[in-house]
């Protein structure tokens, strides 16, 4: 029966790492064994399309050498005629012989696509989780994210189900640990900064000098002037995000950023820690003079490279931390097995936030396209390596969380229930499927730029929901700003600058979502739900 973690990093370098990779490799044969696929057939195939392929490069070069010699000759004027008689047709020939080996590889290349099709065609999108699954039983991925789960999260959790208009969910994957609801978000977030504008105009005067023998003389200057104006503009970028539900620690929040300790010596980490023991000796002595009930643990590391000083409740603190969570932590900020400390730690009562710097970026499902080859030993390279690389991110997302051991406990079922719904899929798993159209579905017809897609639930009928997709943009007007500027002349002069209005659109569209086999006339599809024009 499968217990909880008490050592994450030990559990991984000891025992899931290799569990993982062993599982992948039989899924990996099993995978094979069903294609049928001849192996050392496709591995002749492909030795002779890396041969021909070669054999190409070297032809090519020839060729280019050749044509390289013909055109110096010409150039230097030596023996013009001899030299296009004797190295043109040899030029030619083998440009014939560049083709012949280029068809031959193409068709080589198509012969090697063919043998692996059977399995190519194997390959889904949910082989990385099952994986993952079979590794660590007490992790579970949804389908979907149902409305169900995320309601529960926002009832019993605490958990925020809308964000506001500035962020929308790209992608999600949901799922519990040992029935701890979680959810991988990946988010398109909107934030307004500055652009700098730049605009010139060269002017010209004529002055009056005189030169060394006191003779008066005229000449013609000019200036080039630049002027700059800086105007707001909207930003986009993405985010990914795990939000963990637990129930230790109802009333406590806080939070702490990553630092990278893992890439700090140890004694720049033991002059790190001595600094921050002054720093936490003052806030021992601010706190007893202000009659606050902040106290810092006895373990001065754990309270140092942890950093989560703008803690909430003390007690709820230490009841979350115990040693045995203090020393998983500070071997995880110190461990260079992970990722070590890239991770940003957010708590809001009973939902947890992990924001990693190596998931940044990274897809929240392995697609097929990710194995797929015309080689087998680069498929199974890839099936194998993405794998592996995908369970270890996933894993170190979890990690801080599995450093504490209360948070792997099954939740207690004295929860507030969850209403009968009729809405069957969360709003997240709405704007994903918004965001995987074509944008010209859901924004203003006059947008120029990227946009925030914003859902709400409207109605439910036969097992389709109908979703309200508000989307939020911009237009872009050019304007024109004249700039006073001081020339060389001792005059003003207006510069003018171009720049770019960005003006806010607003648009709604309704549309229903619905399992994919209920329809045949999406816009798009995500999690084998597919989402379509409102009739």
């Amino acid at each position: 029966m499968e217990t909880a973690i008490f050592d994450p990093l030990e559990a991984f370098e000891t025992r899931l790492k290799e569990q993982h990779l062993a599982k992948t490799e039989a899924f990996f044969e099993s995978l094979v064994k069903q294609s049928g696929v001849d192996i050392e057939k496709n591995r002749e195939t492909v030795r002779q399309y890396n041969a021909c392929k070669e054999n190409v490069g070297k032809l090519t070069t020839k060729r280019n050498w050749l044509r390289f010699f013909r055109v110096l000759a010409c150039i230097t004027i030596i023996l013009i005629p001899l030299v296009i008689w004797k190295l043109t047709p040899m030029i030619r020939a083998l440009k014939k012989e560049i083709e012949e080996a280029d068809q031959k590889a193409e068709e080589l290349l198509n012969e090697a696509q063919r043998q692996m099709a059977p399995l190519n065609a194997l390959f889904t999108d949910q082989d990385a989780l099952r994986l993952i699954e079979e590794t660590m039983p007490l992790l579970t991925f949804a389908p979907c994210f149902s409305a169900e789960q995320e309601t529960d999260m926002k009832v019993n959790y605490d958990f925020s189900v809308q964000d506001d208009v500035e962020r929308s969910s790209v992608d999600v994957l949901a799922g519990h640990y040992n029935e701890n609801p979680f959810l991988f978000e990946k988010k398109k977030i909107h934030t307004m900064g500055v652009e700098t504008y730049h605009g010139y105009k060269t002017i010209h005067w004529t002055e009056r000098y005189r030169d060394s023998k006191g003779n008066w003389h005229t000449r013609t200057q000019s200036q080039t002037l630049h002027a700059t104006v800086t105007k707001p503009k909207p930003y986009y970028h993405t985010q990914v995000v795990l939000s963990y539900c637990a129930q230790g620690g109802p009333e406590l929040s806080f939070t702490r950023d990553a630092t990278n300790l893992d890439r700090k010596s140890e004694k720049q980490i033991e002059r790190y820690v001595k600094k921050g023991e002054r720093k936490l000796q003052k806030l021992n002595e601010e706190a007893v003079e202000e009659n606050d009930d902040f106290t810092s643990m006895s373990n001065s590391e754990f309270e140092v490279l942890f950093d989560a000083l703008d803690r909430t409740d003390e007690v709820q603190f230490r009841t979350l931390f115990t040693p045995l969570a203090q020393t998983n932590m500070v071997d995880l900020l110190l461990s260079k097995t992970g990722y070590g400390d890239d991770f940003h730690f957010l708590k809001a009562k009973r939902t947890n936030r992990i924001i990693t710097q190596h998931s940044q970026g990274r897809p929240l499902l392995l697609s097929p396209d990710a194995y797929t080859s015309y080689s087998f030993d680069i498929i199974k390279s890839n099936f194998e390596g993405k794998n592996t690389d995908f369970f270890k991110a996933v894993y170190f997302d979890f990690a801080p969380l599995l450093a504490i051991p209360m948070y792997q406990e099954r939740p207690v079922h004295s929860l507030k229930p969850i209403p009968d719904l009729s809405q069957q899929y969360s709003l997240k798993q709405f704007e994903t499927l918004a965001n995987a159209a074509n944008p010209s579905h859901m924004v203003h017809p006059e947008t120029k730029t990227e946009a925030i897609l914003k859902s709400s639930f409207v109605r439910s009928k036969d097992g389709v929901d109908e979703t309200c997709i508000t989307a939020y943009s911009y237009d872009i007007a050019k304007r024109l700003d004249f700039v006073p500027m001081l020339g060389g002349d001792g005059r003003m002069h207006s510069v003018p600058v171009e720049w770019d209005d960005y003006l806010p659109l607003k648009a709604e569209n309704h549309f229903l979502v619905a399992r994919s086999e209920q329809t045949n006339s999406s816009i798009a599809s995500r999690n084998g739900l597919s989402i379509f024009h409102k009739s």
